[in-house]
C-alpha cells in the first residue's frame, strides 16, 4: 500500500512539473508572435518627417523598466499598435515572476525624439 501511494505521489508531482514547463513555452511563443507584430507595424511606414513618428517604452525588465524603445509612424493604426506594446510588456511581465526571470538591471534610457535617416527611424538620444 505504502508503495502505491509513493508511486502515486510521484505521478502527481511530475505531472505538475510537467503541465509548468508546457506554459512556459507557449508563453514564450506567445511573445515572440507578439514582438513580431510589433516589430512588424513599427517598421511598416518609410520614414520621411520625423514629426510624423514617435516612441513607446517596449519589453519588462525583471528588475523593472524597458528593454528597450520603438519608434512607430502615426500613420499606422496607433490605437492597435499601443494595445500589443501593452499587452506585450504585461505578458513580459508575468513571465518574468512566474518564471523567475533575471536580467542586468541597466537602466534603458528614454529618447528625447526620432529622427529619419535613410528612410528609416533613429531614436535621438542627446540633443
Amino acid at each position: 500500500m505504502k508503495r502505491y501511494i509513493v508511486i502515486l505521489s510521484v505521478l502527481i508531482l511530475s505531472s505538475c512539473q510537467l503541465f509548468e514547463s508546457e506554459n512556459r513555452v507557449y508563453t514564450l511563443e506567445e511573445l515572440e508572435l507578439l514582438y513580431a507584430e510589433i516589430k512588424q507595424m513599427a517598421e511598416s511606414e518609410t520614414c520621411n518627417n520625423s514629426n510624423d513618428w514617435g516612441y513607446v517604452a517596449l519589453g519588462s525588465k525583471p528588475c523593472g523598466g524597458p528593454w528597450e524603445y520603438i519608434a512607430y509612424s502615426k500613420k499606422i493604426n496607433v490605437d492597435d499598435f499601443l494595445k500589443k506594446v501593452k499587452q506585450y510588456n504585461q505578458l513580459q511581465a508575468e513571465d518574468n515572476k512566474r518564471n523567475n526571470r533575471f536580467s542586468d538591471c541597466m537602466y534603458v534610457a528614454e529618447p528625447k525624439g526620432v529622427r529619419c535617416e535613410n528612410g528609416k527611424p533613429i531614436l535621438i538620444y542627446q540633443n
